[in-house]
């Protein structure tokens, strides 16, 4: 694959705000790097084939601060650059980006899309969006940069040939269909609450559905209003939880939080089930799952040297139904992520399938169908 400065025609660091913020070992948030302050650090940061932090907690962490989450981010360029490449634009192409952010991706698309193509990028937060078009403008890029949620996508100025997304979805919008053209490409990252995500590719035939393969590993932030929450019970609450121990190993443990392995399918057949991992010491381990809607939290105490304890609160049994979705995988040949797709129907169901739409090995992902969903 040709480097992924040959398949940019745009530069960086047109795009990328004088303050970036990078992970602060001794606070365990992020601190911001001043391209004033600190130039060779932003230029070293900037020049990586890395992403790149541009906002934290929303915008109310200011620099000078200690930030605790990130919520906005210039992408790994050679990831943009095979995203890019999966949607697939070609001159006189009309394209909706999905989350401007710096702009930089914009600005690739509509040196792609030609002379006669048409880029319109949505950003739901406006410090973001004015900052993108501020960019957008000095290099010269006519991007027409509307401050929305993305999610509902902008009828305005559709259909569209082609729509890409820069955060992750675990429900593909019925508004990016509704406003494609038949043949159109939807490419966005698309994960479950357990496992975010999978870079999805979806062909949209006219009929109201659209349906496609998943692809590699993305690590991208979710859309706001598709966020996912966590718990966290009192010491109260802990001890007075269910508890037990596994016969699982530390290799199966990780292999039930690993995305090339068993996860990705333990969140397609677990739903609203949203997975953290802690590192406590050395020796000792937490893994979590977490559900808010119905309070219901699992945790399992890995321990070197020690039977592996489980502690289950609320009702659901979170980490009894990670199980058995980890033996289904064991069962079915350990299917890896690339061999799933996924179907979105006339109505809105989410469709998942092994291998072929026609698989035997084929169910509603719980939770994102309209009104409810179905077990596996």
């Amino acid at each position: 694959m040709t480097a992924w400065r040959d398949r940019l025609g745009v530069p960086r660091d047109r795009f990328i705000p004088p303050e970036v913020w990078v992970d602060d070992p001794v606070t365990g948030g992020f601190v911001s790097v001043s391209r004033k302050i600190d130039q060779a650090r932003w230029r070293e940061l900037v020049e990586a084939d890395e992403p790149i932090i541009t906002q934290v907690d929303d915008g109310k962490t200011r620099p000078g601060a200690v930030g605790f989450q990130p919520t906005s981010s210039c992408s790994k360029p050679s990831l943009v650059a095979d995203m890019l490449d999966a949607l697939q634009v070609e001159d006189g192409h009309r394209v909706l980006e999905i989350g401007t952010g710096t702009g930089w991706n914009a600005a690739n698309l509509r040196e792609r899309v030609g002379d006669d193509g048409q880029v319109t990028s949505l950003e739901v937060d406006l410090e973001l969006a004015e900052q993108a078009v501020r960019a957008l403008t000095g290099a010269g890029s006519a991007v027409l940069v509307v401050t929305a949620d993305g999610t509902k996508g902008y009828p305005d100025r559709a259909p569209y040939d082609r729509l890409i997304a820069t955060a992750s979805v675990r429900r593909v919008p019925r508004a990016w269909i509704e406003q494609a053209v038949p043949g159109a490409v939807i490419v966005t990252p698309w994960g479950t609450d357990y496992c975010n995500g999978t870079l999805l590719r979806l062909t949209v035939p006219g009929d109201g559905s659209a349906w496609g393969r998943c692809g590699k590993n993305l690590r991208f932030m979710r859309v706001r209003d598709q966020r996912r929450e966590f718990l966290d019970p009192s010491g109260a609450e802990i001890s007075g939880a269910d508890k037990g121990t596994t016969l699982r190993s530390a290799r199966e443990l990780f292999e039930m939080t690993e995305f090339s392995r068993a996860a990705f399918t333990i969140g397609l057949r677990v739903p609203s089930c949203y997975l953290t991992i802690e590192d406590i010491d050395a020796d000792h381990r937490h893994i979590e799952l977490h559900d808010v809607r119905t309070a219901s939290w699992a945790r399992v105490v890995m321990a070197r040297g020690a039977d592996f304890e489980i502690y289950q609160l609320g009702p659901r049994r979170l980490w009894d139904e990670a199980d058995a979705a980890y033996a289904w995988w064991l069962e079915s040949g350990l299917p890896s992520p690339d061999r799933y797709g996924l179907t979105v129907t006339v109505n809105g169901t989410h469709e998942v399938w092994l291998d072929e739409p026609t698989s035997e090995h084929r169910w509603t992902v719980q939770g994102l169908k309209p009104g409810g969903g179905c077990s596996p």
